[in-house]
């Protein structure tokens, strides 16, 4: 059994999305240049990859409140029999914190969704992932519960408003992790290029989680697998970043490092089904 942790799917109005994401990559990383992208087009098309592939379920990050891309979207896609098999976490892009504080709090009392999804470079104002003025939001997390998952990685800071490379450094999540230790922080990208630290974070707060998705393939991404082998194992999530790459590509660079079943069965399902809280 596998789940899903970042994925994007073309659910009703976020269909353009969708197509945009199976070349998002292209011309960007050579690692990624001869991906045959995936030919599904409907969200019909995607279960059925997902059951080729062994998926039982699916994590859609949200985005923001914009046509295309809302929560509100996404909330009705998950009360769909065709979102059954689907979480999604809600999306605070673009908003100050005091709009994703009532975007949190609007959603969450549904009941719809399981966590809370950023980009922070796309909080406005731009501010580092550490500082302190962010905290309502994590606050907000922690009376519902819901994981905070940020994206982090070179790509994310390059393409933010004012491009800085230390911006997504994981070194800046010591003083939330400390402050907020039952905040469960997913970074998605797992902070690529920056493994070594993030394994480090990681490693010293057990309330940190990484999700490397197609970094695992990139230079040094085979450490986070290393991490797993020696003790990272309760807090290393897959996640396909699909349809970025293909779920094949995504899956078989998991497998290929041929881990042991306990390890496997960890970082492809029980992790997310404890921050899911999936019921046997």
């Amino acid at each position: 059994m596998i789940i899903d942790f970042k994925m994007k799917a073309p659910i009703p109005k976020w269909e353009p999305m969708f197509e945009n994401g199976k070349t998002a990559l292209h011309g960007v990383f050579n690692q990624l240049e001869n991906l045959t992208p995936t030919k599904a087009t409907t969200v019909s098309d995607v279960l059925v990859e997902m059951n080729t592939q062994g998926i039982t379920s699916s994590v859609i990050l949200g985005r923001n409140n914009e046509q295309g891309s809302s929560n509100e979207e996404l909330q009705a896609f998950l009360a769909s029999r065709e979102g059954e098999r689907f979480f999604g976490f809600i999306g605070i892009e673009d908003m100050t914190v005091d709009e994703a504080v009532a975007t949190i709090h609007q959603y969450g009392k549904t009941g719809a969704f399981h966590g809370v999804a950023a980009i922070p470079s796309k909080i406005k104002p731009l501010t580092p992932i550490g500082d302190p003025s962010l905290d309502p939001i994590f606050e907000t997390c922690l009376e519902y519960d819901f994981p905070f998952c940020m994206t982090l990685s070179l790509l994310i800071s390059l393409t933010s408003e004012s491009p800085d490379y230390d911006y997504i450094h994981p070194k800046q999540l010591i003083r939330v992790a400390q402050k907020y230790p039952d905040l469960k922080i997913i970074i998605s990208h797992a902070a690529w290029p920056f493994v070594q630290e993030a394994i480090a974070v990681a490693t010293h707060f057990p309330n940190i989680y990484l999700c490397p998705d197609f970094y695992l393939t990139f230079p040094g991404g085979n450490q986070y697998i290393e991490a797993a082998k020696t003790g990272l194992a309760n807090q290393l999530l897959f996640a396909s970043c699909y349809p970025n790459v293909p779920y094949d590509y995504a899956i078989e660079h998991y497998q290929s490092y041929e881990l042991d079943s306990e390890i496997s069965s960890k970082i492809f399902y029980e992790n997310a089904k404890r921050l899911l809280k999936i019921e046997n």
